[in-house]
């Protein structure tokens, strides 16, 4: 792992609590943000990787509610821990409950489409339009909708409806022409008064906001445009956001999702657009809990080292984590690594995890309590990371503080130094990608690998003499293990 932590997402330590903001996995647009930068050789800045939101963008597989709207999943890296004390990891994970047809909340939803000249371009506009019509027709009849497009003024191109028989979809779609400059506040304001007409306390309010490009006609001052829809926001009003491209305003469009409680989505490639409007649809727009958060209570002689998405050691004592609303079928991991001082008997408590949310469909709020153990050994050797689940998350997290490191490197001019983490994440990728038979791993490995050729080129471009990989440069070493293990199963009091 490693120790140097550069985390962007905003933390408030309180005295007994840690507030991590932004943690939601909506909100995944770091890591797709990161891949096309990488893809259209540019250095990935380290304020655009959010570690939390990085994480967050792969699938995980807790399993899914049937008795409650959201649970907790616990697993640690390995059960068996030396009784003399060691460091270990310990996974929590957050699921909500699918969607059930027969209670969907109806929406009252705006979609705000950009429509500038920058969209027209073979790799945005025909997708979008696919996926828009596939968006569309997923809405209820009872649904109601609006569309917004925007360019150098705003319009409303469909007024507030219901969706009924769905005859308005491809009239409306044809009606969106790329033209102009980006009047974003304009249409995000429309968008939200489109809402406002038909605000109901029993509906989904809610807009969706697509742009790939920064408001450069009306409003334009980012803190403006966020405080203007904050104030939709505290009357109810929520708002999610998608970027695609390379120029739009990656901080804006989080902090509008954020405050917002809303998705956060970034698209760099078709399927990442059919991803957000066809897969995730339910999650985008239908909402299960609200006021979600974890509390890790750390067990006797246990100390909290790290957790996902804050900046130095936490803490001591219990630690909250509070996470965004979440939408039918969204989960949230979050990593913790503990130091276990010695212990007795067979059975150690590692930690006490609760979960506190306000079910939105039930409205009220629920609760449950989770204790996480470990068996005491007295094996010299220990691999903290022997649950490959675990260690495909801890790789993840590893590979996102990396590329913040690798920002922080080339502007020290310590070229050297960044191409080997490079190298290093990659070979560490390739290791997971072996042991997990990850296809996702894999490609990581890949765009790590290519990676390597733009800070080359970057390199290059400086006129500094190119790096080579350091022969001795590994993150860790390859374990050899030929067979998958198998996963150990923990027992939850």
């Amino acid at each position: 792992m490693l120790t140097k932590r550069r985390v962007v997402v905003a933390v408030l330590v309180l005295t007994l609590a840690l507030l991590v903001g932004g943690c939601a996995a909506p909100q995944d647009a770091s890591k797709a943000r990161s891949r096309g930068l990488i893809n259209q050789g540019v250095i990935v800045p380290a304020e655009e990787v959010r570690v939390a939101e990085y994480l967050n963008y792969y699938e995980q597989h807790f399993p899914i509610p049937t008795d409650r709207a959201v649970d907790l999943d616990l697993r640690l890296g390995n059960e068996r821990i030396p009784a003399s004390g060691a460091e270990v990891w310990l996974q929590i994970g957050v699921q909500a409950r699918e969607a059930d047809s027969e209670e969907v909340t109806p929406l009252n939803l705006a979609l705000v489409i950009d429509r500038s000249g920058s969209m027209d371009a073979p790799d945005k506009w025909p997708y979008l339009q696919q996926s828009l019509q596939l968006f569309f027709e997923s809405l209820d009849a009872d649904d109601i909708v609006a569309v917004i497009g925007y360019d150098d003024n705003a319009e409303v191109v469909l007024p507030a409806q219901r969706v009924g028989e769905r005859d308005w979809i491809e009239r409306t779609i044809r009606r969106l022409h790329p033209q102009g400059s980006t009047n974003l506040h304009g249409g995000l304001m429309l968008g939200f008064q489109e809402v406002d007409k038909h605000f109901d306390i029993r509906r989904n309010n809610r807009v969706i906001l697509l742009t790939d490009g920064i408001a450069n006609r009306g409003v334009t001052d980012p803190k403006q445009i966020a405080q203007d829809a904050l104030t939709y926001n505290e009357r109810g009003i929520y708002l999610s956001t998608i970027g695609l491209g390379l120029d739009f305003n990656d901080e804006l469009l989080s902090q509008l999702a954020r405050q917002g409680k809303g998705a956060y989505h970034f698209i760099d490639s078709a399927q990442e657009m059919d991803k957000v409007f066809r897969r995730e649809v339910a999650g985008l727009v239908e909402k299960v809990a609200r006021d979600v958060a974890v509390i890790v209570h750390p067990g006797e002689g246990v100390e909290m080292i790290s957790l996902t998405g804050h900046e130095g050691r936490p803490p001591a004592g219990p630690v909250q984590i509070t996470l965004q609303e979440l939408g039918a079928g969204d989960n949230q991991v979050l990593l913790v690594r503990l130091l276990l001082g010695p212990g007795k008997g067979r059975e150690r408590s590692v930690a006490q995890v609760t979960l506190r949310y306000f079910d939105i469909f039930a409205q009220r709020q629920e609760q449950t309590t989770k204790t996480i153990t470990g068996l005491n050994t007295s094996e010299a050797e220990f691999d903290p990371l022997w649950d490959l689940e675990l260690l495909r998350n801890v790789t993840i997290q590893s590979t996102a503080e990396g590329l913040q490191e690798i920002d922080h490197l080339v502007q020290a001019r310590r070229y050297q130094d960044a191409y080997n983490l490079a190298y290093d994440l990659e070979q560490a990728l390739r290791e997971v990608a072996d042991l997990t038979e990850d296809s996702a791993m894999v490609s990581d490995a890949e765009l790590m690998q290519r990676y390597q050729s733009v800070l080359a080129e970057y390199i290059r471009s400086q006129g500094e003499e190119l790096p080579q990989p350091d022969a001795d440069s590994t993150l860790r070493p390859y374990r050899g293990r030929t067979a998958t293990p198998e996963i150990p199963v923990i027992e939850v009091e």
